[in-house]
C-alpha cells in the first residue's frame, strides 16, 4: 500500500544548503551482500539496462546542512524491494526535483508505468538519484538538477535556471529523499513538450501544464504536493 501524503516527513531547507561526505561507504557482512546481490540480479532480468553508479545517501538532514556518504545503487534497489535489509542503518538516498515554472505555468510529469520507482505517478519535473557521474567527490545539486534537465526533459543549460532549495520530503517505506528545488526555463509548455518529445529520454508518459485554476491529477507524489503547497 502507498503511504499517505501525511506519513511523509517533510524539512524546510535553506535555498544554499551544504551537502557534503562525512564517512566512507560501509561494509556489508557476507549474509546482506548476498542479499543484495539477489535483488539486483532479479532486478537486472526484468531492466537489463540498469547501472550500478554511486549514489548518495544521507545520514543526517537539516535546514542548512546535509551530511552522509556514497553508496552503490544496488543497494539502494536491494532496500526498495526489501525495506527492512539493513535494519536501524537506513540507507537515505537523496534525489534532486525540480518544481518547473515555465511562462505559462508550472510543468509537472507522469512517471512512466514502466518506472521502478512509482510507476505513474504525477512529480515534480524533472527528478534522479544525487550520483556521481564523472566520479566527483563532491555535492553540487545544482550540476545534479541541470544534469536531469538534459537527461529527461532535452533542455539544455541555456534553457532553464536553477534556483534554491525548498524542502526535504522522504518516502516512508523506500527512505528516497527528494530534494525539492526551484526551476525555471525561458521555453513556454508547448516548446518544452516538443523539445521534451525530441530530445528527452521517455522517463515521463505525459507532462501537465498547472495554472492557478488548474485541477490537479491524481496519485500525487507527496514531495510534489508538498512543494506546491510550500509556494503559495
Amino acid at each position: 500500500m502507498f503511504p499517505s501524503p501525511s506519513e511523509w516527513p517533510v524539512t524546510l531547507l535553506k535555498p544554499d544548503v551544504v551537502v557534503q561526505v562525512a564517512r566512507s561507504m560501509p561494509m556489508l557482512s557476507p549474509d546482506l551482500e548476498t542479499r543484495v546481490a539477489s535483488h539486483w540480479d532479479a532486478a537486472l532480468a526484468i531492466h537489463p539496462t540498469l547501472y550500478n553508479g554511486r549514489v548518495f545517501c544521507a545520514d543526517v538532514i537539516g535546514p542548512d546542512a546535509i551530511s552522509g556518504h556514497w553508496s552503490e545503487y544496488r543497494r539502494v534497489l536491494a532496500q526498495m524491494r526489501e525495506p527492512d535489509l539493513y535494519g536501524p542503518q537506513t540507507l537515505r538516498p537523496l534525489a534532486v526535483v525540480g518544481l518547473l515554472r515555465t511562462p505559462d505555468g508550472i510543468v509537472i510529469g507522469q512517471r512512466s508505468e514502466h518506472s521502478i520507482y512509482l510507476p505513474g505517478y504525477w512529480q515534480g519535473a524533472p527528478a534522479g538519484n544525487v550520483e556521481s557521474r564523472a566520479g566527483e567527490a563532491e555535492i553540487d545539486l545544482a550540476a545534479q538538477l541541470l544534469a536531469e534537465c538534459h537527461e529527461e526533459l532535452g533542455l539544455t543549460e541555456a534553457d532553464a535556471q536553477v534556483g534554491g532549495c525548498l524542502l526535504a520530503c522522504e518516502h516512508p517505506r523506500t527512505h528516497i529523499v527528494d530534494i525539492g528545488m526551484d526551476l525555471t526555463t525561458i521555453l513556454d509548455f508547448e516548446a518544452l513538450k516538443e523539445r521534451c518529445r525530441r530530445l528527452g529520454n521517455a522517463e515521463y508518459q505525459a507532462l501537465k501544464l498547472l495554472q492557478p485554476d488548474t485541477e490537479l491529477p491524481g496519485r500525487l507524489v507527496p514531495t510534489l504536493s508538498a512543494m506546491l503547497e510550500h509556494t503559495r
